[in-house]
Protein backbone atom coordinates (compact mmCIF):
# COMPACT_ATOMS: atom_id res chain seq x y z
CA UNK A 1 0.00 0.00 0.00
CA UNK A 2 2.84 2.40 0.93
CA UNK A 3 4.55 1.64 -2.38
CA UNK A 4 1.37 2.62 -4.28
CA UNK A 5 1.10 5.85 -2.31
CA UNK A 6 4.77 6.63 -3.03
CA UNK A 7 4.31 5.90 -6.73
CA UNK A 8 1.19 8.07 -6.86
CA UNK A 9 3.12 10.86 -5.14
CA UNK A 10 6.03 10.53 -7.56
CA UNK A 11 3.65 10.54 -10.51
CA UNK A 12 1.89 13.65 -9.19
CA UNK A 13 5.23 15.37 -8.63
CA UNK A 14 6.46 14.40 -12.12
CA UNK A 15 3.33 15.73 -13.81
CA UNK A 16 3.27 18.91 -11.70
CA UNK A 17 6.96 19.73 -12.26
CA UNK A 18 6.70 18.95 -15.95
CA UNK A 19 3.72 21.26 -16.20
CA UNK A 20 5.57 24.05 -14.40
CA UNK A 21 8.67 23.68 -16.55
CA UNK A 22 6.67 24.04 -19.76
CA UNK A 23 3.92 26.40 -18.66
CA UNK A 24 4.19 28.61 -21.74
CA UNK A 25 3.80 25.64 -24.10
CA UNK A 26 0.90 24.06 -22.28
CA UNK A 27 -0.93 27.36 -21.98
CA UNK A 28 -0.59 27.79 -25.74
CA UNK A 29 -1.61 24.19 -26.30
CA UNK A 30 -4.83 24.62 -24.34
CA UNK A 31 -5.99 27.29 -26.74
CA UNK A 32 -5.16 25.15 -29.76
CA UNK A 33 -2.19 26.97 -31.25
CA UNK A 34 -0.07 25.24 -33.93
CA UNK A 35 2.07 22.41 -32.60
CA UNK A 36 -0.49 21.21 -30.07
CA UNK A 37 -0.92 17.91 -31.90
CA UNK A 38 2.63 16.92 -30.92
CA UNK A 39 2.56 18.50 -27.46
CA UNK A 40 -0.71 16.73 -26.55
CA UNK A 41 1.10 13.37 -26.66
CA UNK A 42 3.14 14.34 -23.57
CA UNK A 43 2.03 13.53 -20.02
CA UNK A 44 2.92 17.12 -19.13
CA UNK A 45 0.35 18.51 -21.60
CA UNK A 46 -3.13 19.53 -20.51
CA UNK A 47 -4.68 16.28 -21.81
CA UNK A 48 -1.86 14.21 -20.30
CA UNK A 49 -2.28 15.79 -16.88
CA UNK A 50 -6.07 15.37 -17.01
CA UNK A 51 -5.74 11.72 -17.97
CA UNK A 52 -3.11 10.84 -15.39
CA UNK A 53 -5.07 12.59 -12.63
CA UNK A 54 -8.19 10.53 -13.31
CA UNK A 55 -6.82 7.30 -14.79
CA UNK A 56 -3.26 7.03 -13.46
CA UNK A 57 -4.41 4.97 -10.48
CA UNK A 58 -5.16 2.07 -12.84
CA UNK A 59 -1.45 1.37 -13.39
CA UNK A 60 1.23 -0.14 -11.15
CA UNK A 61 4.00 2.30 -12.08
CA UNK A 62 4.66 5.69 -13.63
CA UNK A 63 6.18 3.90 -16.62
CA UNK A 64 3.03 1.81 -17.20
CA UNK A 65 0.86 4.91 -16.89
CA UNK A 66 3.04 6.83 -19.34
CA UNK A 67 2.98 3.91 -21.79
CA UNK A 68 -0.80 3.63 -21.58
CA UNK A 69 -1.23 7.34 -22.25
CA UNK A 70 1.16 7.23 -25.21
CA UNK A 71 -0.84 4.30 -26.61
CA UNK A 72 -4.08 6.25 -26.15
CA UNK A 73 -2.59 9.26 -27.95
CA UNK A 74 -1.32 7.10 -30.83
CA UNK A 75 -4.05 4.53 -31.50
CA UNK A 76 -7.30 6.53 -31.38
CA UNK A 77 -9.38 3.40 -30.75
CA UNK A 78 -13.07 4.31 -30.48
CA UNK A 79 -13.46 1.81 -27.61
CA UNK A 80 -12.05 1.97 -24.06
CA UNK A 81 -9.17 -0.39 -23.33
CA UNK A 82 -11.11 -1.98 -20.47
CA UNK A 83 -14.08 -3.23 -22.51
CA UNK A 84 -14.06 -4.50 -26.09
CA UNK A 85 -17.22 -3.82 -28.12
CA UNK A 86 -19.88 -6.49 -28.54
CA UNK A 87 -21.24 -7.47 -31.93
CA UNK A 88 -25.01 -7.62 -32.20
CA UNK A 89 -27.87 -6.82 -34.55
CA UNK A 90 -30.18 -3.82 -34.15
CA UNK A 91 -33.80 -4.76 -34.75
CA UNK A 92 -36.16 -2.76 -36.96
CA UNK A 93 -37.70 0.12 -35.02
CA UNK A 94 -34.52 0.85 -33.03
CA UNK A 95 -33.67 4.54 -33.00
CA UNK A 96 -30.31 6.25 -32.50
CA UNK A 97 -28.76 9.67 -33.02
CA UNK A 98 -25.80 10.89 -35.03
CA UNK A 99 -24.10 14.29 -35.11
CA UNK A 100 -23.34 15.71 -38.55
CA UNK A 101 -22.08 19.01 -39.88
CA UNK A 102 -20.90 21.01 -42.83
CA UNK A 103 -21.80 19.49 -46.19
CA UNK A 104 -22.65 16.07 -44.77
CA UNK A 105 -26.33 15.29 -45.30
CA UNK A 106 -28.67 13.05 -43.32
CA UNK A 107 -28.57 10.62 -46.26
CA UNK A 108 -24.80 10.25 -45.78
CA UNK A 109 -24.55 8.70 -42.32
CA UNK A 110 -21.14 8.11 -40.82
CA UNK A 111 -20.13 4.87 -39.12
CA UNK A 112 -20.97 5.77 -35.52
CA UNK A 113 -24.17 6.68 -33.67
CA UNK A 114 -25.32 6.87 -30.06
CA UNK A 115 -28.30 5.88 -27.94
CA UNK A 116 -27.72 8.99 -25.79
CA UNK A 117 -29.49 12.29 -26.46
CA UNK A 118 -27.21 14.89 -28.06
CA UNK A 119 -28.19 18.37 -26.83
CA UNK A 120 -25.20 20.46 -27.89
CA UNK A 121 -21.86 20.37 -29.71
CA UNK A 122 -19.99 19.89 -26.42
CA UNK A 123 -21.84 16.57 -25.98
CA UNK A 124 -20.33 15.47 -29.29
CA UNK A 125 -16.83 16.50 -28.26
CA UNK A 126 -16.74 15.32 -24.65
CA UNK A 127 -19.42 12.60 -24.39
CA UNK A 128 -18.82 11.03 -27.81
CA UNK A 129 -15.09 11.96 -27.96
CA UNK A 130 -15.29 13.20 -31.56
CA UNK A 131 -11.97 14.83 -32.34
CA UNK A 132 -11.88 18.05 -34.37
CA UNK A 133 -9.78 16.40 -37.09
CA UNK A 134 -12.49 13.77 -37.61
CA UNK A 135 -15.42 16.17 -37.70
CA UNK A 136 -14.42 19.85 -37.75
CA UNK A 137 -18.00 21.05 -38.09
CA UNK A 138 -20.91 19.79 -36.04
CA UNK A 139 -24.21 21.65 -36.32
CA UNK A 140 -27.04 19.09 -36.60
CA UNK A 141 -28.30 15.89 -35.03
CA UNK A 142 -30.06 13.26 -37.09
CA UNK A 143 -32.33 10.66 -35.53
CA UNK A 144 -32.35 7.43 -37.52
CA UNK A 145 -34.68 4.46 -37.26
CA UNK A 146 -33.55 1.00 -38.27
CA UNK A 147 -35.78 -0.38 -41.07
CA UNK A 148 -34.16 -3.81 -41.41
CA UNK A 149 -31.86 -5.70 -39.04
CA UNK A 150 -28.38 -4.20 -39.18
CA UNK A 151 -25.16 -5.69 -37.77
CA UNK A 152 -23.33 -3.38 -35.37
CA UNK A 153 -20.72 -3.19 -32.64
CA UNK A 154 -21.91 -1.57 -29.41
CA UNK A 155 -20.20 -0.38 -26.26
CA UNK A 156 -19.07 2.72 -24.40
CA UNK A 157 -17.09 5.48 -26.09
CA UNK A 158 -13.38 5.39 -25.28
CA UNK A 159 -11.38 8.52 -24.47
CA UNK A 160 -9.51 10.45 -27.17
CA UNK A 161 -6.58 12.85 -27.12
CA UNK A 162 -7.64 15.74 -29.35
CA UNK A 163 -4.57 17.60 -30.57
CA UNK A 164 -6.77 20.09 -32.43
CA UNK A 165 -8.17 21.50 -29.19
CA UNK A 166 -5.46 20.11 -26.89
CA UNK A 167 -8.09 18.42 -24.73
CA UNK A 168 -8.74 15.01 -23.36
CA UNK A 169 -12.19 13.97 -24.58
CA UNK A 170 -13.51 11.52 -22.00
CA UNK A 171 -16.17 9.75 -24.02
CA UNK A 172 -18.13 7.24 -21.87
CA UNK A 173 -21.44 7.65 -23.70
CA UNK A 174 -22.99 4.77 -25.63
CA UNK A 175 -22.00 4.16 -29.21
CA UNK A 176 -22.77 1.85 -32.07
CA UNK A 177 -20.67 1.21 -35.14
CA UNK A 178 -22.54 0.08 -38.24
CA UNK A 179 -20.91 -2.92 -39.91
CA UNK A 180 -22.25 -2.33 -43.39
CA UNK A 181 -20.52 -0.45 -46.23
CA UNK A 182 -21.01 3.31 -46.39
CA UNK A 183 -22.99 3.20 -49.64
CA UNK A 184 -25.44 0.62 -48.23
CA UNK A 185 -26.32 2.18 -44.86
CA UNK A 186 -29.47 3.99 -45.97
CA UNK A 187 -30.91 0.64 -47.08
CA UNK A 188 -31.09 -0.19 -43.35
CA UNK A 189 -32.15 3.23 -42.03
CA UNK A 190 -34.66 6.01 -42.40
CA UNK A 191 -34.38 9.58 -41.18
CA UNK A 192 -37.03 10.45 -38.59
CA UNK A 193 -35.72 13.83 -37.47
CA UNK A 194 -33.06 16.49 -37.99
CA UNK A 195 -32.43 19.36 -35.58
CA UNK A 196 -29.76 22.03 -35.16
CA UNK A 197 -27.34 22.14 -32.24
CA UNK A 198 -24.81 24.75 -31.10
Amino acid sequence: MNVMIQRAGILWLFVTLSACSSLGATTADRIGTPGCETAARSLSSGPGRAWIQEQGWRYRSVEEAASAYANLADTASPWPDWLPPQETVLAPGTRFQMAIGGEQTAEQPGSFGTFDNIDEVEDVRSGLAVRIEWKPEVDRVVTYEVTQAIPVRVGPVGPQVDGGSCRLLWGRWSQLQMLVPTDQRMAYLKVVGIRPIR
